[in-house]
């Protein structure tokens, strides 16, 4: 009866229904009133059922909300009230989509700006482009730049939408569409990062990969005149270090950031052992010195990166701006890690067994 009393759009009867039954009671496929009246898109009844105590955030056996219902069908008044009364926005379902995603898939474009717009709300400056583009909704992305979104709109942090898809933690569908949009690759931020920076930074292979093929920058640098193989190599992003070297023909491994380190530092100093030979292979110097006179080795002695050491102990010692070698670093603290380096440096160079 309250589920005819709802499809009918019976607001008399349900409220008469409602007296004594349990409003989230649900049936055999987990939905409850709420998910009946969302579906049939009846606004009085939902809010009737949102003010007598309905919750906002079950599902049902296809991980839906109300939410989900009301998206999947385009009733976007309704989907203002569920969101005033605190519906979750990013619920997945059991195939991993949220509202939005079905916003989108069915063409519902009001609905799709309500929920972006409700999450960009409460972001720093953000755009709807912007929060698509960093969860990676596709068909939302298509949609937005079929309407006349800009991609080259700037969040408070200075970050366009490519710079969030390319940080992001999905494949780079959303990197290509804004990219054939005409964004800018080398967009930079307010610490004047591109969106290739990011990507190595994350890791970001598939991303760096679609930047590099639209020409963007790889040797820009940001604010502390770091690269993108400077974080790339840093992270210990190996991948990303061989798209960025190969178009340089082995380039930048000797560019240096505002403490004159090299990509080569940057990985010795975090014991990135396979990208430190990398760049060894493709040029790197053993012996170049940043602002305190530190070489790679030094930076791994300091760490006591046994790894990263043993690649290159063999290509020679050089000391920093105190005058001292890696041998010296690595013995000038009485810590275990610090006193196994010593001992590997010595039988490097023969001075034990």
């Amino acid at each position: 009866n309250l589920k005819c009393g709802i499809k009918k759009g019976d607001l008399l009867l349900l409220e008469e229904l409602l007296k004594d039954s349990d409003i989230n009671t649900v049936n055999s496929s987990k939905e409850t009133l709420l998910h009946v009246a969302a579906e049939n898109g009846h606004l009085p009844i939902t809010e009737l059922l949102i003010r007598k105590g309905a919750r906002l955030d079950l599902q049902n056996d296809a991980g839906h909300t109300a939410l989900h219902r009301a998206a999947s069908r385009g009733h976007t008044e309704l989907m203002k009230a569920l969101v005033k009364a605190g519906a979750p926005i990013h619920n997945l379902d059991l195939k991993g989509k949220t509202p939005i995603h079905l916003a989108a898939e069915n063409r519902h474009l009001k609905s799709v700006k309500l929920l972006v717009e409700e999450e960009a709300r409460h972001q720093d400056g953000l755009i709807p482009l912007h929060i698509a583009s960093r969860q990676g909704h596709t068909d939302t992305v298509i949609q937005l730049l079929h309407n006349k979104a800009e991609p080259g709109v700037k969040d408070r942090l200075g970050r366009t939408a490519l710079h969030w898809a390319a940080s992001s933690q999905v494949d780079s569908c959303v990197v290509d569409l804004l990219l054939s949009a005409k964004a800018d690759p080398d967009a930079t931020d307010n610490e004047k990062k591109t969106p290739l920076h990011l990507a190595a930074m994350e890791g970001k292979v598939d991303m760096a990969i679609s930047l590099l093929s639209h020409r963007a920058k790889r040797r820009a640098r940001d604010m502390d005149g770091s690269t993108p193989l400077h974080y790339a190599a840093a992270g210990g992003h190996v991948s990303v270090v061989t798209a960025l070297l190969q178009p340089l023909n082995n380039k930048g491994t000797e560019d240096r950031n505002a403490w004159r380190k090299t990509p080569l530092h940057t990985a010795a100093e975090k014991g990135h052992d396979s990208v430190a030979l990398q760049l060894l292979e493709a040029g790197a110097k053993i012996n170049a010195t940043d602002h305190n006179k530190d070489t790679p080795l030094h930076c791994a002695a300091r760490g006591g990166h046994h790894k990263v050491m043993k690649i290159l102990v063999n290509w020679g010692q050089a000391k920093n701006n105190i005058g001292k070698t890696p041998l010296q670093v690595a013995e000038s603290k009485h810590t275990p890690e610090r006193e196994n380096t010593a001992i590997l440096l010595k039988r490097k160079m023969f001075l034990m067994k």
